[in-house]
């Protein structure tokens, strides 16, 4: 099977290294040595080995594999999505070799360790269980909102951006993934109980902004906004939805990030857009609708009052 996706214009004879497979079970080709996945278990309680240590974990939860081995055990009704990418979609250097070898941990150049943090979701220390993350249903529903996008530009190719329109969701849903924080729950659990310590093994928090929030409430706040980082978000929106005064809410945000939580949304908006600019050919004004900006001249306007410079000169810097 072509773990990956084919133009249908024979012409054109274009190949992007993203496929999407739903299945019931797990996908027979969950441990393909070219590709790391992204497994999200829809329904269901799947058990699985890794390292010699034996797990499960309930629906909803993200398993985020590289080229190492995983034996799944899958119980009845058990459903899953897996994404299968080449590393090189997200930048031609980032071959498997080179990935492993640990050269990008101290990149040079913005871009290039930016590009690096998309994949770092996949990171675990060494003898310790592939990652699993345990979202909340909100961003479990946000992961698969972008999947169902990314499938639909891959499956239906409408105009000739669909290559880049598919990798951008893939960067997207990497984006967001590193601002998931996935923490011990109920339901990942050590099948024979034996060594409760290496539950913690299967969970990771990392934020791809390198801000972890060690206070739960801004942690909480900044999943809400990696969730609606394409929607029109007020600041009023935010005080509402976490019932918190504006005084105690930006008093937070400065101590946890040294930034108030509406510039921390621009910095988070326009990371994404960067990495866009730098890696796709979608036109300013749809980058600018993706990450929560209808007027392309506002967007303009605060990319360059972050980034010192335009999108279109910052995309030609790259080019």
């Amino acid at each position: 099977m072509e773990l990956f996706t084919r133009s249908y214009d024979k012409e054109w004879n274009r190949i992007v290294h993203i496929y999407v497979q739903q299945c019931e079970g797990v996908s027979e080709f969950i441990n393909d040595k070219d590709t790391y996945k992204i497994l999200a278990l829809d329904k269901g309680t799947l058990s699985f080995e890794s390292n010699g240590i034996k797990k499960m974990v309930s629906a909803p939860a993200i398993f985020m594999l590289t080229d190492e081995e995983v034996s799944f055990f899958p119980g009845k009704d058990v459903s899953t999505t897996t994404v299968f990418m080449q590393t090189t979609e997200i930048r031609e250097e980032f071959t498997l070799e080179r990935i492993s070898s640990g050269e990008f941990e101290n990149a040079f150049g913005r871009t290039i360790y930016q590009d690096y943090l998309l994949i770092k979701s996949f990171d675990k220390e060494p003898n310790k269980s592939n990652t699993v993350l345990v979202p909340g249903v909100s961003a479990y529903e946000k992961i698969k909102k972008i999947i169902r996008l990314m499938n639909k530009e891959l499956t239906g190719q409408s105009d000739g951006y669909w290559p880049c329109r598919s990798r951008s969701y893939l960067m997207e849903l990497l984006s967001f993934i590193s601002y998931v924080c996935a923490k011990p729950a109920a339901h990942v659990v050590n099948e024979r109980q034996e060594d409760t310590k290496a539950i913690g093994d299967l969970c990771v928090m990392y934020s791809g902004a390198n801000d972890i929030a060690s206070d739960e409430l801004v942690g909480e706040i900044i999943q809400y906004l990696s969730e609606h980082i394409g929607d029109k978000v007020t600041l009023e929106d935010v005080l509402k939805e976490f019932s918190i005064n504006r005084n105690r809410l930006n008093e937070l945000f400065v101590k946890e990030t040294s930034m108030t939580c509406l510039n921390y949304l621009v910095k988070m908006r326009v990371n994404l857009a960067q990495i866009m600019l730098a890696e796709t050919e979608l036109q300013i004004g749809e980058i600018a609708a993706r990450v929560g900006y209808t007027d392309s001249n506002y967007f303009i306007k605060v990319f360059k009052k972050m980034t010192g410079t335009t999108p279109s000169k910052y995309r030609e810097s790259y080019s």
